[in-house]
């Protein structure tokens, strides 16, 4: 088989067309490497290695060019060249990134704890179960959850405690118990909890009125007298308000 013309495409890529019809696409380094050029005849075997080799150059360029993006773990390449190119070519694309220090899952666990430290409120438990997705060694997974741990400090929970206080609405109990539920969601536990510090002037006289007027519209219209006062005292002590609080509103209610 003899090559019958080159044809330049897109981003230093090269359509190799072939006297039988068959043809392949080169990046320019493929072109100059395996000398294709108008005219060089290939028997057969000498086109099934290089067909082999540009598509391992392929991925490997292809991998080089995702993990400029940000770094990467051997999981996400493996998923990512999987989409293209069969097991063989992505194993040994992989062993050379892994060879050339471009990819190691070591440096991908420090980077993603410090980066969760640094520029998001996520706390240890989200880092284990983002290396899990990962298939990280558990080794490296304690490690790193561990150096995170040894990280979190009073001052990050308590600003995390401010943040959320900011939007929160309704009774300084139910702000508590939220809370604790938000942290938990965003990966810290019971010993980071005890770090904060409650000691907030917080007024939730406010968001009292409103929720006992909501709850009295509603349950004024079918109940009176004692099974009202009972039915406001548990919507109300639901959404966290002091019995105590909740009593002397309801005080001068006729129990009928």
């Amino acid at each position: 088989m003899k090559i019958k013309r080159i044809v330049k495409l897109k981003r230093e890529m090269y359509d190799v067309l072939f006297d039988d019809g068959q043809s392949i696409k080169v990046h320019e380094e493929s072109l100059v490497r395996y000398v294709l050029i108008p005219g060089k005849e290939l028997d057969e075997e000498e086109f099934k290695q290089i067909v082999q080799n540009v598509q391992y150059d392929q991925a490997y360029v292809a991998a080089i060019k995702y993990i400029s993006y940000k770094i990467r773990s051997n999981k996400e390449m493996n998923d990512y060249l999987n989409d293209d190119y069969e097991e063989r070519i992505v194993s040994q694309t992989i062993h050379r990134l892994q060879d050339e220090g471009y990819l190691n899952d070591e440096n991908y666990a420090r980077s993603l704890r410090n980066t969760l430290f640094n520029t998001t409120d996520k706390g240890p438990g989200h880092l284990q179960r983002e290396l899990k997705k990962h298939q990280i060694p558990e080794s490296i997974i304690i490690e790193e959850a561990e150096s995170f741990d040894e990280l979190i400090d009073a001052e990050r929970m308590n600003k995390l405690k401010d943040k959320f206080l900011r939007t929160h609405r309704g009774s300084y109990v139910q702000f508590k118990q939220k809370l604790r539920e938000k942290l938990t969601l965003r990966g810290y536990s019971s010993h980071h909890f005890e770090l904060i510090d409650y000691d907030d002037d917080y007024d939730e006289d406010t968001y009292f009125e409103k929720d006992f007027e909501k709850y009295y519209n509603k349950y004024q219209k079918k109940e009176s007298g004692f099974k009202l006062k009972q039915k406001m005292i548990a919507a109300m002590m639901g959404k966290g308000y002091a019995y105590d609080k909740i009593s002397e509103k309801l005080g001068g209610m006729n129990d009928g």
